[in-house]
């Protein structure tokens, strides 16, 4: 038998006894719906509240912060990263922490000049 090949008979029993699909366990916990685009006018819901908040403590050291992004908040790194990115060009944000949106600004605007 040539390299490559397999016996007539093994073949004809694997197309015979097929794998079974893996079956899937329980049901996943249904997603929140996607946020709709906000008016810039709009107040700020309780989570855009609280990560200004969170936003406004110092942290030492980058994976403190991470680790209570997930435990303070229930998001990921990129999710907060990404609300907060939003935040700082809404209005109500700066009424409501006005230092830190202005520090996360002034980053954001050396980041860009720096490219």
């Amino acid at each position: 038998m040539p390299p490559g090949q397999r016996p007539a008979a093994a073949h004809r029993a694997r197309q015979e006894d097929p794998v079974p699909a893996p079956r899937r366990g329980p049901a996943e916990a249904p997603r929140p719906p996607k946020e709709r685009p906000r008016d810039p006018e709009s107040k700020l819901s309780a989570l855009e509240s609280r990560v200004l908040s969170f936003e406004a403590r110092w942290w030492r050291a980058s994976g403190a912060k991470t680790q209570a992004i997930a435990d303070e908040l229930d998001l990921t790194p990129e999710r907060y990263y990404q609300h907060l990115a939003r935040l700082i060009d809404h209005p109500e944000a700066a009424a409501e922490q006005p230092a830190v949106v202005r520090r996360l600004r002034a980053a954001r605007d050396e980041r860009r000049a720096a490219r």
